[in-house]
């Protein structure tokens, strides 16, 4: 078993020695296309590829007839052009990758050279089969590769990230401003007392006497203090109602809601 030394297991893996003595009493391609597609080449779901393989593979073995192969080398040329087509299909191989392919399993088995080669071709053999692949397969490589091949299409679809993203970086704590609380006075303030004549019913304190520090008589000096305070208590009252107005107004509209 040339897996187990290293060499690729392209002997007999396709086509045995009865499968070759079947092929050698067929007297057409006919008959050699049947049993190709008996033993190794059926592809149901693509008839059109099966045909196109079954030309080939049928022209390779008549290559090989011409040429007086022997058993050996018929079933490893065979194996090799069926692996290095199998590659291109399943890996998508370019022309180049796939001509080194090709020449890296020509190459294990043309030098004797266990366990890393085995010498089944030689050095003329090896010309005429690089010749017979380059002019039927690599010639028209694009050919097979657009009819085995399947296209590949990818769909890309866009999304906007709404995420926040953290700042990409933190000023010091060297240049934080520290917080200084305000200090609490040690005595309140004194709250101011209710003059004599406060309306206890309303809670509403009557406004202090106006003293007027001037040079009047004492009969003046009354009338011009009773007349500020009547003005006082006025706009007082004046600004009350429009305050209760205000009240009145924002409550209708609070209930509105």
């Amino acid at each position: 078993d040339g897996s187990a030394m290293g060499v690729p297991a392209l002997l007999w893996s396709d086509l045995t020695l009865a499968h070759l003595e079947r092929l050698d009493q067929t007297t057409d391609d006919a008959g050699v296309r049947s049993v190709l597609l008996e033993l190794c080449l059926s592809d149901a779901e693509y008839p059109q590829r099966q045909d196109v393989l079954l030309e080939f593979f049928a022209n390779l073995l008549n290559f090989a007839r011409q040429h007086s192969f022997s058993a050996e080398k018929t079933s490893t040329l065979f194996s090799l052009m069926k692996r290095t087509h199998s590659e291109m299909v399943d890996a998508h191989l370019t022309a180049e990758s796939c001509y080194e392919l090709f020449k890296s399993l020509l190459l294990a088995h043309s030098v004797q050279r266990p366990p890393y080669s085995v010498g089944i071709f030689t050095l003329g053999e090896v010309k005429l089969i690089t010749a017979y692949a380059r002019d039927n397969y690599f010639r028209h490589f694009k050919l097979f590769r657009y009819g085995f091949t399947l296209k590949h299409e990818k769909t890309i679809t866009l999304r906007n990230s709404h995420i926040e993203q953290p700042p990409s970086s933190f000023a010091p704590l060297s240049e934080a401003i520290p917080f200084e609380p305000e200090p609490e006075s040690a005595e309140p303030e004194p709250e101011p007392e209710l003059a004599a004549g406060d309306d206890e019913e309303t809670g509403r304190s009557l406004m202090a006497p106006i003293k007027l520090d001037v040079d009047l008589p004492p009969a003046v000096l009354e009338a011009v203090q009773a007349q500020l305070t009547t003005q006082m208590e006025a706009l007082r009252a004046s600004l009350e109602r429009q305050h209760a107005v205000r009240t009145k107004q924002l409550e209708r509209q609070l209930a509105m809601l």
